[in-house]
Order: structure tokens, then sequence, then C-alpha cells
């Protein structure tokens, strides 16, 4: 189990104390020992969080992984390789203001960027048909959301659940119904959300993110946690399409 601090480079390595070119941070592989948990929650440093088990669900087994989740700057999944981890150490540790990882190593961030950003081409699509006038301009609110939600939960009592498999749009909903609510949605939370193991869902928060849809924030009230939202545009295009399912459905 690694525990300690962490450097950026070829891939990750760890160190318990100062070094020569070390970067102050936390890499902590779960499940991890409760002091080394302690310390790094307590500190004000970047926090990497490596999950290498999709037993660990949605982030709540004994309480401390969604503290973890949420107080993470950045992840490491299974099967990333050397250059994806340097490329999440690199961007947890990058001061504020110093910009988002180069374009180059974004795209090798995750494999499912691809898909990402074709569900962000569709959604601008959507966005341009809305401001086309194409839609009614009828009010979406959460309560239509969180409809579309439990219908797609319906889905498992009739068909076998490994059959969707892909949580994007799971997780664009709930962004959906939780601005409408104007309600802060933690990365554990969101995990949740998107029904699937944790490394599952953490893997399409990273590629959707890296597409432009989401945006991670912090914590007003506590700066080592993070808060997930839609972007702008992610959230004009979510609308557009909301209001064109009303139309077609007559849904209220």
């Amino acid at each position: 189990m690694a525990q300690g601090r962490l450097i950026p480079g070829t891939g990750w390595q760890v160190r318990r104390g100062p070094e020569a070119g070390e970067v102050d941070g936390w890499l902590l592989e779960w499940p991890a020992a409760p002091d080394f948990v302690a310390a790094a929650l307590a500190s004000a440093l970047p926090l990497v969080l490596a999950i290498d088990s999709d037993g660990l669900h949605a982030g709540v087994d004994a309480g401390a992984p969604a503290e973890l989740v949420d107080a993470a700057a950045g992840y490491v999944l299974p099967d990333d390789d050397a250059v994806v981890i340097s490329a999440v150490i690199k961007a947890a540790v990058m001061p504020a203001g110093a910009g988002r990882v180069a374009d180059g190593t974004a795209q090798i961030i995750s494999a499912l960027s691809a898909e990402a950003g074709r569900i962000a081409e569709q959604l601008a699509a959507l966005a341009e048909q809305r401001t086309a006038g194409t839609g009614s301009g009828r009010p979406v609110d959460a309560a239509l959301v969180r409809r579309l939600l439990r219908v797609r939960r319906d889905r498992a009592r009739f068909l076998p659940p490994d059959l969707f498999a892909d949580p994007a749009w799971d997780v664009l909903l709930d962004l959906t119904a939780a601005r409408l609510e104007a309600r802060l949605t933690p990365v554990s939370s969101l995990c949740i959300a998107a029904d699937v193991p944790t490394t599952t869902a953490l893997r399409w928060i990273r590629s959707l993110s890296d597409a432009g849809l989401i945006v991670r924030r912090s914590d007003p009230s506590d700066a080592r946690r993070s808060h997930v939202a839609l972007s702008d545009a992610a959230a004009d295009a979510m609308f557009g399409w909301l209001r064109l399912f009303a139309d077609q459905f007559g849904a209220r």
C-alpha cells in the first residue's frame, strides 16, 4: 500500500519526508491507515486519491471514503498508466491560476474522453436547436428531471442493469436537477447518483470534466472539499433538451 508524499514525474513516487525536488501533497491509496487519512484531511496540501478496487462502492463504505473523495484534487484509478498518473498529480499540485493540463495530456487522462466529447457535441447541437426556436420555451423544473431519473432506475426491474453501463446521462441529469434546486453536489454524492462503482463514476466525472461538460468548485465553507456542477454551456444544452422532451410528451 502506497502512503505518503508525492512527486510528479513519469509516474508517481512516494516519499515519507522532504527531499530535493519534492512537491508538497498527499498520495493516499484506499484503503488507507486512519492516521494517514487524518493527516491528509487536516493538512492544507493537495490530495490525490488512488482507488484500486470497484469493491468500494460510491465512496460510502466505513464513512471515511466519501470525505476523501470530496477532498481529493485528483484521482488515480485502476489501469491508469504512468502518463495518466503523472498528469493527474501535476494537475493536483498545480498552483491556482496556473492553467489546466496541456491538451495533449488531458486527452490521455481517460480512455472515455472521446465518448464524453461526443456527448458534448450532441448537447451543443441541442442547445443550437433551442436557440433556433425549435422548442416552445416550456419551463423546466427539478421535479421533471427527478421523474426522468426514477424512470431510468426502473429499467432494472425489467432488464439486466448491465445492459446500461453508461452513467454519463444519469450524472448530467442529476447535476441538472441540482442546478435547478440551487443545491451543491459533492463528488461522492454524484458517484452515488451514477449508480455504478466508484472507480467507474470517477472515470466518467474526470472525462466529462475534460470535455467541458462539468466543473469542479471548492466548497465556500470548507476549501478542503469540492463540489461538481454543470458548466454553463452544458446547462444550456440540458435545458434545451428538457424543453424539447416536455414539448413532445406533454410533461408538466
